[in-house]
């Protein structure tokens, strides 16, 4: 359990959300709220309220502990489920508070949901490798507005990356800094506004997904970055419906992880 004191008069949520940091989700936040977890003024709560300076707020929480357990384990590959609102840095320091040594091996967006890797020992310099040389297949869901030209495709793009700005730029011919991107998606469902598709990130750059598909005219719904915040207001999220839902490791036979050779790991229930 855990004891703050509101300074000034602010929304619960928001409160605590600052005083833990990456260590509690917003998920996480809610599940505490309808479990009747938090008390205010000595009084348990079951809503978003409104706190007032001098308020006594205890969260009977431990930290992020207990919601940290690998979705797969195997000689010494870890993978996770990071939930979209923190960093894969702030994630892995969350982790290593319950399985110490753990090095990251990958990187999702802050308000990317999915599947992060994991390794330690000798199976760190191998899984960086699997990484670079792309044998890690990585699938994503994504809800984006409007519905794509063609059901599927394998779009073949250059981007370049704005470090100072923190964003990316797609072109459909190479110019001087650009990298080849590589996106292949397939149409999952048909919605009234969106459309849900199944993307594989073939090549791994920076906010490659979300500016790919932008770049085709179906940006990913609740991204503001590349996409409309006029039209995502109306579909009131407060994240980007991007998930990466699953993995698959190719190894040949003289890896030291051949072990987990065609092995998948996947996220069965999918929130989008």
């Amino acid at each position: 359990m855990k004891v703050f004191k509101a300074e000034k008069q602010v929304k619960l949520s928001k409160f605590l959300i600052e005083k833990y940091g990456a260590e509690l989700s917003y998920s996480t936040l809610q599940k505490l709220i309808r479990n009747k977890d938090i008390k205010v003024d000595g009084k348990r709560i079951n809503k978003d309220v409104t706190l007032v300076v001098g308020q006594e707020v205890c969260v009977y929480y431990d930290g992020g502990q207990s919601d940290v357990s690998p979705l797969f384990e195997s000689d010494g590959v870890f993978v996770f489920y990071k939930p979209p609102t923190c960093t894969s840095e702030e994630f892995s320091t969350r982790v290593n508070k319950v399985y110490e040594g753990l090095e990251l091996c990958h990187r999702l967006d802050r308000n990317t949901a999915g599947l992060l890797v994991f390794a330690k020992g000798k199976a760190y310099p191998e899984m960086l490798k699997a990484f670079k040389e792309r044998t890690v297949e990585k699938y994503y869901l994504a809800e984006v507005y409007g519905k794509p030209k063609s059901p599927s495709d394998r779009l073949i793009s250059y981007l370049v990356k704005n470090e100072e700005l923190s964003e990316v730029k797609v072109y459909d011919s190479e110019i001087k800094g650009s990298v080849k991107i590589i996106t292949e998606y397939e149409t999952v469902e048909e919605r009234a506004e969106t459309t849900l598709l199944k993307v594989k990130l073939v090549t791994g750059k920076t906010h490659q997904i979300r500016a790919h598909l932008a770049h085709i005219g179906n940006f990913i719904i609740g991204d503001n970055k590349y996409g409309d915040s006029e039209i995502n207001k109306k579909f009131k999220t407060k994240r980007q419906k991007l998930v990466a839902y699953k993995l698959r490791f190719n190894f040949e036979k003289t890896s030291p992880l051949y072990n987990i050779d065609k092995k998948e790991v996947t996220i069965e229930k999918v929130e989008i």
